[in-house]
């Protein structure tokens, strides 16, 4: 009984892979502390509204969020048999609720400090 929980324990929340997301604003500056990066696991999520995200992050004074993917959840778990790819898509909304920036990326486990790049958009009200 002990053997078991100690490898369950040991598959639980393991860190897959990480993500550096840097948001800039539509001119191109670093959007600073503060700003909300949500992130969507797969393609067949809607990423219209901020709600259906699998997660979120604030941003540090460089404009960056960093996000550690783990399995369960993000990921497999490693170790099973499957080396599988994963979509994760990463976006940022107005004050309004209303999207205005999106970026999407293929990682697999053992991706390392992966940067994307989020350039937000003026949306018209």
């Amino acid at each position: 009984m002990a053997i078991i929980a100690m490898t369950m324990s040991s598959c639980l929340f393991k860190t897959e892979a990480t993500v550096d997301v840097t948001v800039k604003n539509p001119l191109g500056s670093t959007v600073g502390a503060g700003e909300l990066v949500y992130k969507f696991v797969g393609t067949d999520k809607s990423t219209l509204y901020s709600s259906n995200a699998d997660g979120s992050v604030a941003t540090n004074a460089s404009g960056v969020a960093h996000f550690e993917l783990k399995s369960p959840g993000d990921f497999v778990p490693s170790g099973v048999g499957y080396d599988e790819q994963q979509t994760f898509i990463f976006c940022t909304y107005d004050k309004n609720g209303k999207r205005n920036g999106q970026m999407a990326v293929t990682l697999k486990p053992g991706d390392k400090n992966v940067p994307v790049e989020i350039k937000q958009t003026i949306i018209d009200e």
